[in-house]
């Protein structure tokens, strides 16, 4: 096939920028998808009359200036892609044992709103926020999706010391430092499926970082999720000399004298290019090169469980639902809780994440007219589902089957009375799921897992120690929407020198 400047494997949402980016600029790009979907986790899946998208919910750094609203308008696309902004006075809310709390847009405002509703815990609330706010303000001038890794002068160090001295810290230790009461630590981590890690887990960098990016907007596709990959997909394949090619999955990059040569895939074509660049993840990276000894070996975020629900002759509006998240935990300990799930495998009580992006934007496309759209989604085992997939298809489908029940007996119990009549489509996604359609390894949903020890400087671009070879991915960079599109936005920049 033609020779390419551009090779990039997997169309996850770096690949996608990244190749985008460089196809603007006059390269010919090829992007390999193992899938017959592109997007990645952000690609959106046809049950019936009912879209879905796979597994982002809200997004931010969508805002003039930011990451998101640069790169489409780099690309002369900004009009084609609106965001709408999900509720700046509570875009998530969280509920603890019952007791539902908003996160508003402006930190000040939330710490504010916590004082007054606890105001027994004003000191370490007042000390929680100055924390964050020094921090946020750090990354920030260290620039954008914790860039802050090459801090090679002391007067670099000096404007991030907070950051330094921090940069080993999860965020339990910051809590156990201001003695945080129990229901506040919940609700401050309320989001921590945003990063699938407990308290006693998460850099606190990382968790600082998530807060201050959402705090300047939570942000939702007015066009739904699907327009806005296609968006990217056709920057790419419009341009001439430039393919995206479905259902070619890579199955080994080859080699020699420190460069690669080509690579293969399973339905037996060879492509070549100048330069390759994989959106997949560095250790698979690596198994197909043949250098996996390179690449240091590093844990997985844990994958979820995610119900996809169409609902019809309902309002969810009427049940506690709008233009927002609400996340849900049966109690304030929120350690316990992950334990609970991953380790004992014990899911009869869980966390929930639960979206209505019918109710984020009224756009077309989603399902038919009237009905809405409800998505359920909570942390659990790999390896628990993967083994039953692979030994026992029927066990696998009847623990499918009961957990999605245990989570609806919940929902209606709790939310939505009578939810299960008004159901008319039901689709559960487990992490083998994910290891299927989006191969990601273990199921995992941001790459490796975001403790301190994997949140420093390699969580960046790379190159690998082939020559023409790169690395951009939610590993190689960071997770969610705007840091994959980061990572590609940088490794664009730094490829090239032009700025985006």
């Amino acid at each position: 096939m033609t020779d390419f400047d551009d090779l990039i494997i997997g169309s996850g949402m770096a690949g996608l920028a990244v190749g985008s980016l460089l196809a603007r600029a006059g390269r010919r790009v090829a992007v390999l998808e193992a899938h017959d979907a592109l997007g990645g986790y952000a690609h959106t899946f046809r049950m019936k009359d009912y879209r879905f998208c796979a597994q982002v919910h809200y997004i931010f750094s969508c805002g003039e200036g930011e990451t998101i609203h640069n790169l489409l308008t780099k690309l002369g696309v900004e009009e084609q892609v609106p965001f709408l902004r999900l509720d700046p006075e509570g875009f998530d809310h969280v509920v603890v044992a019952g007791e539902r709390v908003r996160i508003p847009n402006g930190l000040t405002k939330f710490r504010d709103r916590l004082v007054r509703r606890f105001p027994e815990a004003e000191q370490p609330l007042r000390r929680y926020f100055e924390v964050v706010t020094v921090l946020a303000d750090e990354l920030e001038r260290a620039g954008t999706n914790v860039k802050l890794w090459s801090l090679a002068s002391l007067s670099t160090a000096v404007r991030a010391r907070h950051v330094l001295y921090y940069l080993r810290w999860t965020l339990q230790e910051l809590y156990d430092r201001l003695r945080m009461p129990p229901k506040l630590q919940a609700i401050l981590a309320g989001q921590c499926g945003d990063y699938l890690l407990p308290p006693r887990d998460v850099s606190l960098l990382l968790h600082v970082a998530l807060v201050a990016n959402y705090d300047r907007g939570a942000y939702y596709p007015k066009k739904h999720y699907y327009q806005f990959v296609e968006t990217l997909v056709a920057a790419i394949a419009d341009r001439p000399g430039c393919v995206v090619l479905t259902e070619h999955e890579v199955d080994r990059i080859e080699t020699s004298g420190g460069k690669v040569t080509g690579v293969t895939t399973t339905n037996g074509k060879r492509l070549t290019a100048r330069r390759y660049i994989s959106n997949a993840d560095p250790l698979v990276t690596a198994r197909l090169t043949g250098e996996v000894h390179k690449q240091p070996a590093y844990e997985y975020s844990s994958g979820t469980l995610t119900l996809y629900l169409g609902v019809r002759g309902l309002d969810l509006r009427d049940h506690g639902f709008g233009s927002y998240n609400v996340w849900h935990y049966p109690h304030a300990d929120l350690n316990r809780i992950y334990d609970d799930q991953l380790l004992r495998h014990d899911l009869r009580d869980p966390w929930l994440f639960l979206s209505t992006p019918t109710l984020h934007s009224d756009a077309p496309g989603l399902c038919p007219p009237g009905d809405q759209i409800l998505e359920v989604a909570t942390s659990c085992d790999y390896g628990r589902f993967a083994t039953l997939r692979s030994a026992d298809r029927s066990a696998y489908n009847r623990e499918k089957k009961l957990l999605r029940d245990r989570i609806l007996d919940l929902l209606s119990e709790r939310y939505i009375p009578g939810l299960r009549e008004h159901l008319v489509m039901r689709v559960t996604g487990t992490p083998a799921t994910n290891a299927r359609f989006v191969r990601a390894p273990e199921g995992n949903s941001y790459g490796a897992a975001l403790t301190p020890k994997n949140v420093g400087p390699h969580r960046k671009p790379f190159r690998s120690s082939l020559d023409n070879l790169w690395l951009a991915n939610a590993t190689a960079g960071f997770p969610s929407v705007a840091g994959a599109i980061g990572a590609g936005v940088h490794l664009y920049e730094e490829l090239t020198g032009d700025r985006v």
